[in-house]
């Protein structure tokens, strides 16, 4: 028969086990969960390479961190370039691709670096900087890549001066929230001198930047870059300008608070000396008539 000392050491054994079971399964869980999924590997062909009708994505029968090489029957190698310096399905300790030297552009697929388009070629949706240089002064804007802007997916100049005509490209982009409700952003991109002049949509002519206070249609139209219900209005990240008037009107109602507040405490610390003045008034006139009361009546005892 087993001793109670044999039974405790056979329970103490039997919990290590599954401690040792549990840690396991919990080392796999980890790192699985740590490890990404990749369809390197997978079958695919490029004639699904397409944009997301929503957001305008470049998506593929691969995932971000591979392209599908090949044509029908292709497969899903590693993807040798990349455009951002932290591209999207990488973590920060995986070994990414390179980005391109320049003159050269990484394509939406990241199959391999490619020299710049010239003016007049094609390129891939809203991808300024496939496009070449201008190097004109005064076209380089935040709007496009050094003067050079893809409209159409054909690289142009955005070099078009006022009441010239003009190509533009519009593009909506739907947020629909949980609950169904949302708006839609349009956005509008044109070959005029963006720093001064916008493609009117309804000429097809460049026309001057409106200023704000001015009607606009897109937020293009407004110098501000921001058309609020049709109207040009201030950037949100404009710094709000206090009128000199406003700064006196805010100190004067400072300091009549302040004189209303200690006005408020002088009469309060007032009134609470008077109560307590009467309180030692009235106790002291009674302590003074109680002696009165007394003396009276020693002395009428002693007379008789």
């Amino acid at each position: 028969m087993f001793s109670l000392g044999h039974h405790i050491s056979l329970m103490h054994l039997l919990r290590n086990l599954l401690l040792v079971f549990l840690e396991l399964m919990l080392s796999a869980l980890i790192a699985t969960s740590q490890s990404p999924r990749t369809a390197l590997g997978r079958t695919c062909s490029v004639s699904s390479n397409r944009l997301d009708p929503r957001t305008r994505r470049f998506i593929s029968d691969c995932d971000a961190q591979t392209f599908c090489s090949g044509t029908v029957n292709g497969t899903c190698a590693p993807r040798r370039c990349r455009r951002e310096e932290f591209p999207v399905g990488y973590r920060v300790n995986q070994t990414m691709p390179a980005l391109c030297p320049t003159g050269s552009f990484c394509p939406d697929e990241g199959d391999a670096c490619r020299p710049l388009v010239p003016v007049g070629q094609p390129c891939q949706f809203n991808r300024d900087d496939e496009c070449a240089p201008s190097n004109i002064p005064g076209l380089a804007d935040v709007h496009n890549f050094d003067g050079s802007i893809c409209l159409h997916s054909v690289c142009t100049y955005a070099n078009v001066t006022e009441k010239q005509p003009c190509i533009f490209e519009l593009s909506q982009y739907p947020d629909i929230a949980a609950s169904g409700m949302g708006f839609l952003n349009t956005i509008v991109r044109d070959n005029c001198q963006t720093a001064r002049f916008f493609c009117d949509a309804t000429t097809q002519l460049c026309e001057p930047l409106r200023l704000v206070g001015q009607p606009c249609q897109y937020h293009r139209d407004c110098k501000s870059y921001n058309c609020v219900r049709n109207i040009c209005s201030s950037p949100p990240e404009e710094p709000f300008e206090v009128a000199l008037w406003q700064y006196a009107v805010t100190t004067l109602a400072l300091v009549l608070a302040m004189a209303a507040i200690c006005i408020m405490l002088v009469m309060m610390h007032r009134r609470h000396r008077l109560k307590h003045y009467q309180e030692i008034y009235d106790y002291c006139d009674e302590q003074i008539r109680l002696r009165q009361s007394a003396l009276g009546f020693g002395s009428a005892r002693l007379k008789k």
